[in-house]
């Protein structure tokens, strides 16, 4: 990198800035988001990774994938919805109708785990919940998860319906 990039040097070279991060007891932030599911009626559970795991209507099971270091990020994902059949086994075009969606949908984050000659599609909605250094508030999670749950079907309406159209 030196030479060519000076701003990737310096970048590449620099600590990140949140690295001072406050922790919060992994059970508390858990059952922060237990009871944002509450809310909406939905049971769930919490697992042995201290990931909160419900299903959600017309989906299936999703979870919240929480870091009591980093108490202030959340990432909501949705697991194998899909595999690369959705192309019929077209894996590039797969690859490049999943950066489609990741450049033109809001919030949401799909990608591909390869594995033993299958490629299971993913979402994830990852995003800060909360002034670095703090816990999430009750009333804020409770006002974006909607939103989130939104973001993330439309990405997969736009990836679904994107190979439909590829294919003919």
């Amino acid at each position: 990198l030196d030479g060519e990039k000076p701003f990737l040097n310096r970048i590449f070279n620099s600590p990140p800035s949140w690295k001072e991060n406050m922790t919060t007891d992994a059970k508390d932030l858990a059952n922060l988001y237990v009871k944002v599911l509450d809310t909406e009626g939905l049971k769930s559970e919490i697992d042995d990774d201290n990931d909160v795991v419900f299903k959600y209507p017309e989906m299936g099971t999703l979870y919240f994938s929480l870091d009591s270091n980093d108490p202030e990020f959340m990432r909501l994902v949705f697991p194998n919805f899909a595999d690369q059949e959705l192309t019929d086994g077209d894996l590039p075009k797969l690859l490049r109708l999943i950066n489609d969606v990741n450049l033109k949908n809001k919030a949401v984050k799909l990608y591909v785990r390869a594995k033993d000659g299958e490629a299971n599609i993913s979402a994830s909605i990852e995003c800060f919940v909360a002034e670095q250094n703090k816990a999430p508030t009750l009333d804020h999670l409770n006002a974006i998860f909607k939103r989130c749950m939104s973001a993330m079907r439309a990405g997969i309406q736009t990836l679904v319906k994107a190979s439909r159209e590829d294919s003919v």
